[in-house]
């Protein structure tokens, strides 16, 4: 059994990646291992571990060239061997050029690489030689991720080496969180909740073109845009533009995402695209049925007709029909939302990814 195993992550900022590292780290913890984590000298993983029994940090100024830096690869290639680690897991392109080169001239006998983001992979020289001669085994969070990573070069891993691992969702946690609803609905409104950053990514001006659909059907219905991001602006002057600012809200950074789920009737993610759709997940949780676009992981996630509908990518038409037949019918979303949370605790429950994941480090 590869009992020490380090967590190599250097972003300063949070998000879904660093998220999943310290939760996993926690959990891998818990189960025995001797968990060490390195991160950048400012990082909020950092200072959410840094009180944390039983994890050992060690920090440096890691960035996209570190690599290249001598003094740095010499400081991480000792970290590693004075603590015998065996397995590390990085999560970051740049840290698995510093992070995993040094790892393999240390002797660590397993470098994984974590991959949550359905980009592909540039055809470099470089990344060639990294996924050939340093990554031991690449988790993909998605079979669209996995898709991705192979898009511009088909052989630029063994797949023997791939295993795909959706992103854990702690179901138990979720349900012991407390929450209070962040809106009450006015005269019978359906309220649709949407919940990421504010990016032309995610989608965002489509709900809003569906909004003015909606309104000019005649349905009674209340959009809650949760989220920040460069379009905020841009958005919100769409939304004037339309002539639905009084039925679109801007709520900006939301702390309490299960306050935020709780207090919508129906999800609505029209992002282009998805390594995973974790606010998806979280509302699903919480018995939502679901909308969104057709495309990459999404129906990896949502069960068409069953626990949501999806779409085709960018027909707006569709998209306001599909929120439509949900604001309509009280009984369907009663029926997917129950089928969602069922389909989460099936597939993306933490103990079911937990267990995918040790069988990756003790193979």
């Amino acid at each position: 059994m590869n009992k020490n195993i380090c967590f190599f992550n250097s972003n300063k900022a949070w998000g879904g990646g660093e998220k999943w590292n310290h939760h996993f780290s926690l959990l891998l913890r818990d189960q025995g291992y001797n968990v060490f984590v390195v991160t950048n000298h400012k990082s909020e993983l950092k200072n959410r571990l840094e009180n944390e029994p039983g994890i050992a940090l060690h920090s440096e100024p890691i960035g996209n060239l570190s690599f290249l830096n001598p003094a740095l690869m010499g400081r991480l290639k000792s970290f590693f061997k004075a603590n015998s680690i065996q397995t590390l897991i990085t999560a970051l392109p740049s840290d698995l050029k510093s992070g995993g080169i040094a790892a393999k001239r240390a002797g660590v006998s397993k470098v994984i690489y974590r991959r949550g983001i359905a980009v592909p992979v540039k055809n470099s020289f470089l990344n060639r030689y990294i996924y050939k001669n340093v990554v031991d085994r690449l988790i993909v969070n998605s079979l669209e991720t996995k898709r991705t990573v192979l898009a511009n070069n088909s052989s630029l891993i063994n797949k023997n080496k791939i295993r795909q691992i959706y992103n854990g969702f702690d179901v138990e946690e979720f349900d012991k969180q407390d929450f209070s609803p962040l809106y009450s609905a006015e005269n019978g409104e359906v309220v649709i909740g949407n919940a990421a950053r504010l990016t032309p990514q995610k989608g965002q001006k489509h709900l809003i073109e569906s909004a003015k659909r909606l309104k000019e059907k005649g349905l009674n219905f209340k959009i809650l845009i949760a989220g920040k991001g460069e379009m905020e602006q841009e958005l919100k002057d769409y939304a004037t533009r339309l002539d639905v600012n009084d039925r679109v809200s801007f709520l900006g950074f939301i702390e309490n995402m299960k306050s935020f789920h709780a207090s919508q009737d129906i999800f609505c993610l029209p992002s282009l695209w998805e390594g995973f759709g974790y606010a998806l997940v979280e509302a699903m949780t919480l018995k939502k049925p679901v909308v969104g676009f057709d495309v990459s992981s999404n129906p990896e996630v949502v069960a068409d007709g069953e626990t949501g509908i999806l779409v085709p990518v960018e027909e707006t038409e569709k998209l306001a029909a599909a929120l439509e037949k949900l604001i309509v019918d009280t009984e369907l979303r009663r029926r997917m939302g129950s089928a969602g949370r069922q389909r989460v605790l099936d597939n993306f429950n933490t103990p079911l990814v937990l267990q995918k994941l040790i069988e990756v480090v003790e193979e």
